[in-house]
Order: C-alpha cells, then sequence, then structure tokens
C-alpha cells in the first residue's frame, strides 16, 4: 500500500513550511527568493500587505502597482472626490468602489452592459505575490475607452465595476474570492441600479470575474442574461487543483473556508423567466481547469437552467484569455441575436487568434 507514504509526505512538507512560516513571522526571517520577477514588487507568502489611502488615477495615469498588491483604503468624504465612484459598507466596513461608464442615458435605462475583471495578482509556486504585468499600463482612458467600443458594439451601455482592490477601487485584493467581495459586488451594482434607473443588466465575467457573475446570478432577480469565460465558477474544485501543484501548501496562504462557491447557491437562481446563461471555456485552459468549468455547467443543468456552453480557442502558452470572446457574446445578446448566431461569432473569433 502506498497511501501511508505519500500521506507522511505531504504531513512532513506541511510542517516544513510551518515552521518557515514561524520563523517569519517570529523573527522575520524569510529565505525564499523569486530572481524571475527580475525586482519587480512583490510580497512574500507570509508577509502583511501594507495598505495607503487609495490613489486616483485620471485620464492616462496608470493605476497603482503598489497599491494593487498592499491594498488601500478610503473614507466616504474621500470616496466623494473620487470620479464615479461608491462608497459602499459590509459589516460596518465601506470601501470605495470605482466604475467607469459609456452610454448611460439621463432617464431610464432599461438595460446595461457590466463587465467584471479577472485577477491582476498572481503567485509564484512558492507563494510570492506579484502583479500581472498587463496591469501596469492599464488606465482609467483604456478601460473607458473599453467601455465605448463595447457599448457601440452591443448598442446599449456598458459599465466597469471595479473589483476591491484594483482598478481605482479601495480595499485589499489579497482577500478576493470572499463572502465579502461578493456582497461589495452586489451592493455597489443595487447602487449604479439606482442612481441610473436600470431595469436589468447582462452580466459578464472573465476569470475570478466570472465568480461574481455567477454569485450574483444566484442572488438577483435583475439579471437578465450572463457570460462568464474561463470563468472560476466551481471555487472548491480550482482550490483543490492549485493546492496539489504549489510548492507551498495552499492552507498556509489563504482562508479557503472563506471562500463563496457559486456551485453552492445555485438552486436561487432565477426560474421565472430563466435568464440566458452562457458559459465559454477553453478544454485546454492551464489556470482555471476545464473540468470546473464543465462541472458548473452540469450543476446548472441538473437544477433545471439552459446554460450554453460554448468551446472556444484561447491564445497560449496558458490558453485562459477568452475575456474578448465574452465581451462579444454579451453585445450579441443586447442585439437578441440567437445562440446558433453567437457561436458563429465566437467560431470567427478562433479563426482570426490562430492565423
Amino acid at each position: 500500500m502506498q497511501w501511508p507514504g505519500r500521506y507522511f509526505r505531504r504531513l512532513s512538507h506541511l510542517l516544513r513550511w510551518r515552521l518557515r512560516r514561524f520563523l517569519f513571522v517570529a523573527f522575520g526571517i524569510w529565505g525564499v527568493t523569486e530572481p524571475a520577477l527580475g525586482g519587480r514588487p512583490a510580497l512574500g507568502p507570509f508577509e502583511d500587505p501594507r495598505p495607503g489611502e487609495l490613489h486616483t488615477p485620471v485620464g492616462s495615469e496608470p493605476f497603482d502597482v503598489i497599491q494593487a498588491l498592499n491594498g488601500s483604503f478610503s473614507s466616504p468624504e474621500h470616496c466623494a472626490r473620487v470620479p464615479d465612484s461608491l462608497w459602499v459598507e459590509v459589516n460596518g466596513k465601506g470601501d470605495c468602489i470605482r466604475y467607469y461608464t459609456h452610454g448611460l442615458s439621463g432617464g431610464e435605462n432599461s438595460t446595461v452592459l457590466v463587465y467584471f475583471s479577472g485577477d491582476v495578482m498572481l503567485r509564484t509556486a512558492k507563494g510570492v505575490r506579484y502583479i500581472a504585468q498587463s496591469y501596469r499600463s492599464a488606465s482609467p482612458m483604456e478601460i473607458g475607452k473599453e467601455m465605448a467600443d463595447w457599448s457601440a458594439d452591443a448598442g446599449l451601455p456598458a459599465v466597469y465595476l471595479a473589483r476591491p482592490g484594483i482598478y481605482g477601487s479601495s480595499g485589499d485584493h489579497n482577500l478576493r474570492r470572499t463572502h465579502r467581495e461578493i456582497e461589495l459586488m452586489e451592493r455597489a451594482l443595487t447602487m449604479l441600479k439606482e442612481r441610473y434607473n436600470i431595469r436589468s443588466f447582462i452580466l459578464t465575467g472573465h476569470s475570478a470575474g466570472g465568480q461574481i457573475v455567477a454569485a450574483l446570478l444566484n442572488r438577483r432577480q435583475d439579471i437578465a442574461a450572463s457570460v462568464v469565460s474561463s470563468g472560476l465558477v466551481s471555487v472548491k474544485q480550482v482550490t483543490a487543483y492549485w493546492e496539489s501543484r504549489r510548492e507551498i501548501p495552499g492552507r498556509l496562504l489563504y482562508d479557503a473556508q472563506n471562500y463563496y462557491d457559486p456551485v453552492d447557491e445555485i438552486g436561487r437562481v432565477r426560474r421565472d423567466p430563466i435568464p440566458e446563461i452562457y458559459l465559454i471555456s477553453d478544454p485546454e485552459d492551464r489556470i482555471v481547469p476545464f473540468y470546473s468549468q464543465l462541472h458548473y455547467v452540469r450543476r446548472l443543468r441538473g437544477a433545471g437552467l439552459r446554460p450554453h456552453h460554448i468551446y472556444a480557442y484561447a491564445p497560449g502558452p496558458q490558453r485562459h484569455l477568452l475575456a474578448r470572446h465574452a465581451k462579444r457574446a454579451a453585445a450579441l445578446l443586447a442585439q437578441r441575436k440567437s445562440a446558433e448566431e453567437i457561436r458563429m461569432a465566437l467560431a470567427k473569433l478562433d479563426l482570426q487568434q490562430v492565423r
């Protein structure tokens, strides 16, 4: 029998890393370096973030990489000076949630597109945290242009709702996936609905933004349609997947018990009428394993819902980036195109990427 040996190897590995964590916390002895990061800002696996007051870039000013890594704080008075922002409180603690819009009218807005991005904080196999290179070139002007293009494609207003701690919102991106992040986004969506007299939403999310879309689909009655690409929609499965692949045990890095898993509340999705639900996946996804996305689709179908699951091609090497597909599908839903027309349009995007 091999399982006792495997068990003791895992236990020994866990105890070694517990000792390393103790040494760092107690004495500041780190001992793990990441030369591949080339001196880029990073946080060790047991290093506490050092948040500062929220910076507010405008125009072409880039977002602050250090704040994305360490987190930021705000106040109702400070948030009132942030362009297009909402002061949102959950359990007595508030955050300034920033958003970017195009096409909203001063009267009623019948249906609005809303986009949630994926993570910008990544971890090495040793648990060291750093910010994705793409975030270093992002700016409010770039997001505004992105929403203008999406709105023009769909013929509807478009909103980019920034998750806590990134893209201009205060908060701590280290604490993503939690119930609090979901509740902040849900309350922010309600405040947008009231501020702009919105009747319904077409929600779109990529990767971890898909977790938020799936959560809101579970909890709200005003979602006309949802589109998720490469979605983190079965959180427990994905957490277990990465636990087995990192050098450092995941349980020492985060409290997965506090994560929100959309699968757990699928029974709450609206039934009358049933919203349009689209999942877009690359079966070769190296970040969010395909089987976890397929599990979510099967659970939806088991609950009597009718999701459309479209297989697509994401560029290598990670085969994960399908946000462009998700926005295109949402725009076509806004135009009331059929499922077959949406599939054909996404197949054309695939062909453009493989040429």
